[in-house]
């Protein structure tokens, strides 16, 4: 069975992948229109856009890894379980805003005078407003509020200070008598915050204090403010919301490698799939019980193949390298490793830094055209000599480069 050739038949992995970015794209669109879908159906529609990346065969890189975004790991495909919970959180924001007779309505059928943020999930709610009740927990940490003098909000139970209620700061252990019914106007004076004026503490007051009162706005009016997102002048961003409820990862070190400026599209799915470890190499079809004819690395004959066989500690691999780097990197790194050979670039100074990319674009189109030949070889029976090849990196690079 062939699992995987330099070349796939139909739409190319990269072709596949933006074919399901404007799938999600659209089925994004259609939800932030509607109802909650099912998370049920969400798992089955993903596995279907998984199995046609990977034409149903072995997934070399997980849907979950490929949703990352690029700097993180991934291809920066949109996951739909965090596109369904960005579409809550949208849904929740649109209640809040004042003046529209849908969250009028909604407010009026099933909170009839109780607090939206302490309301409690009843059975008896609809399920667009379950989900509604459910999202408030991320969409306080990401919107803030815009007061007037007047300060309309409720005292004791609204998160007006930095997306906390006083209810949420003092404890519920603390008696709120004297707060309940009031709203914030009560300690403002002249346009400036009074928290003296009920015994607040010192370290409490400063945090009421820096609450901007906005004397231009004619009523209290929420606004989009989530961490680290400073774009639309507090205007909702769908792109915003699902950066806040997307799994966060670490940036990979090899980032510029893969996605740098430059570099084909096939060459970055080479790379990238390097990078992840996930090549279909010999050793790694045998652990997903694939049978294999010969272990051993096609192009050398000598060892069996791994990816960190291949590049480069295979005899030939490495002299294709260690030829590119005489003649125009001025010499190779020790360890026959691509993270090393990454390094060692890196650690090159003295260089301009059109010289680290170009050296990159050259390591990159060297995996990719030892692999395709690695493939050519298995699939197809052909076979090309090192100084070809050589060739065919010196034309791609020429390319790629500025």
């Amino acid at each position: 069975m062939r699992v995987e050739g330099w070349q796939a038949a139909g739409l190319s992995f990269g072709g596949r992948i933006e074919l399901v970015q404007s799938v999600i794209s659209a089925i994004a669109l259609f939800w932030l229109q509607s109802i909650m879908v099912p998370l049920a159906t969400i798992r089955k529609i993903e596995g279907i856009c998984a199995k046609f990346i990977w034409h149903g065969g072995i997934h070399a890189i997980s849907w979950e890894q490929l949703c990352r975004p690029r700097k993180e790991g991934g291809v920066g495909l949109r996951s739909l379980v965090s596109v369904r919970e960005a579409a809550g959180i949208k849904l929740a924001w649109r209640f809040l805003q004042d003046g529209s007779p849908w969250s009028a309505w909604m407010a009026s059928r099933y909170l009839r005078g109780r607090n939206f943020w302490v309301c409690e999930i009843d059975n008896n709610f609809s399920v667009p407003f379950k989900h509604i009740l459910r999202n408030r927990t991320v969409l306080r940490t990401a919107i803030r509020r815009k007061m007037r003098e007047g300060g309309e909000m409720d005292l004791w139970l609204d998160p007006w200070i930095s997306g906390q209620s006083l209810l949420e700061i003092l404890g519920p252990q603390t008696d709120g008598v004297a707060y309940r019914g009031l709203t914030c106007r009560h300690i403002i004076s002249g346009g400036v915050w009074r928290p003296e004026e009920y015994r607040f503490t010192a370290q409490l007051g400063e945090e009421i204090r820096q609450v901007q009162i906005t004397p231009t706005v004619l009523s209290d009016v929420w606004v989009w403010a989530p961490p680290g997102h400073s774009e639309g002048a507090g205007e909702f961003r769908f792109r915003s919301c699902y950066d806040l409820v997307r799994p966060h990862f670490d940036d990979i070190e090899e980032y510029d490698f893969v996605w740098g400026k430059g570099l084909a599209r096939k060459m970055q799915l080479s790379a990238y799939k390097l990078v992840l470890g996930r090549l279909l190499t010999r050793d790694r079809l045998l652990r997903f019980g694939v049978p294999v004819p010969d272990p051993k690395c096609v192009l050398c004959e000598t060892e069996n193949e791994s990816i960190g066989h291949l590049f480069f500690q295979c005899h030939v691999t490495w002299s294709i390298w260690a030829e590119q780097s005489r003649r125009h990197l001025g010499g190779v790194g020790r360890e026959r490793d691509f993270r090393e050979i990454l390094k060692w670039i890196g650690d090159c100074r003295g260089h301009e830094q059109s010289w680290a990319r170009r050296a990159r674009l050259r390591l990159a189109a060297s995996v990719w055209h030892v692999w395709r030949e690695r493939n050519r070889r298995i699939y197809e029976g052909l076979s090309t000599p090192p100084v070809s090849i050589l060739h065919n990196i010196e034309s791609d690079v020429l390319v790629m480069s500025p």
